[in-house]
């Protein structure tokens, strides 16, 4: 038991100093293209036009659906005891150019002609997820993930519970509700609330390891609003607000996880309306 104790100590210390590593190694994007400055969103007249109120919705909508994170876990649970950390990378896309996108760093002295402005190439996330089983096939989960070139980060913590675990054949069955908000992004306020749904089926390999194909579908709750912008008026500078906005998104997700005895390896894709996401997960379980 102490063995095991202290081989869970050092993994976790060996994954909080990947997390790191790659976190300092990158910190020379901070304020780079894919943060954003909402004033652009607005007029001379201020953040409440239609047009305005439109592009900050629209804008919010793409970054709650880019940090959000993936589902990267079958149906099933760890089970009481069990206890899993992972290292997770996910790149998203973009499946639209539109006028909210002027807010972002890249196309800060960009000019279009048809009030178009073209997505960040990729947004690229690495998150750090734990997971902790809990009786009657309940679970807990923690992430802290952030967007590469920005100083954007999220914070989140979900529960989970596996309806049909361990019901004979049956397909596992399970429920997720999913609470964060985002943290770094001085001007937006921006929280997200997700509810999922998701089925699999795990086949052993050779009694040394398992597979376990998954999917399901995902409903993504975002509450958006602004804190006090200063703009640039004809008359002089002023402060506007984008009051709160409620959205809802619908995406779908599909992953296949390879399990052996202490490790765990991962992948996942994801579609939305906006947002394409691809992912890849490795970590240590026990």
């Amino acid at each position: 038991m102490e063995n095991k104790t202290l081989m869970l100590r050092r993994l976790i210390l060996a994954f909080a100093a990947t997390f790191c590593v790659f976190f300092m190694a990158s910190g020379n994007a901070f304020a780079g293209d894919n943060d954003f400055k909402l004033s652009r969103l607005c007029g001379e007249t201020g953040c409440g036009t239609p047009e305005a109120i439109n592009d900050f919705k629209t804008l919010s909508r793409a970054y709650a659906s880019l940090l959000a994170p993936m589902h990267f876990q079958p149906a099933s649970t760890l089970g009481e005891e069990g206890f899993e950390i992972a290292v997770e990378s996910k790149m998203s896309f973009s499946t639209e150019d539109n006028s909210s996108w002027k807010a972002t760093n890249k196309n800060a002295d960009a000019q279009s002609e048809d009030g178009k402005y073209a997505a960040p190439d990729l947004f690229a996330t690495i998150q750090l997820h734990m997971r902790k089983g809990l009786p009657f096939s309940f679970e807990v989960e923690g992430v802290f993930n952030w967007l590469a070139n920005s100083e954007v980060f999220y914070v989140g913590a979900g529960l989970r519970w596996a309806i049909t675990e361990g019901w004979w054949f049956l397909p596992d069955l399970s429920v997720r509700a999913h609470a964060g908000t985002v943290v770094g992004a001085s001007e937006i306020s921006l929280i997200n609330v997700n509810c999922d749904i998701a089925l699999s089926y795990t086949w052993g390999l050779g009694g040394i390891a398992s597979i376990t194909p998954y999917g399901g579908y995902s409903l993504l709750t975002n509450w958006s609003s602004s804190r006090p912008l200063l703009i640039a008026g004809s008359d002089g500078a002023f402060e506007s607000v984008f009051r709160r906005q409620q959205q809802f998104m619908h995406r779908g997700f599909v992953g296949l996880q390879l399990k052996g005895d202490f490790f765990v390896f991962g992948v996942e894709g994801e579609l939305g309306k906006q947002v394409m996401s691809v992912g890849l997960k490795i970590g240590a379980d026990f």
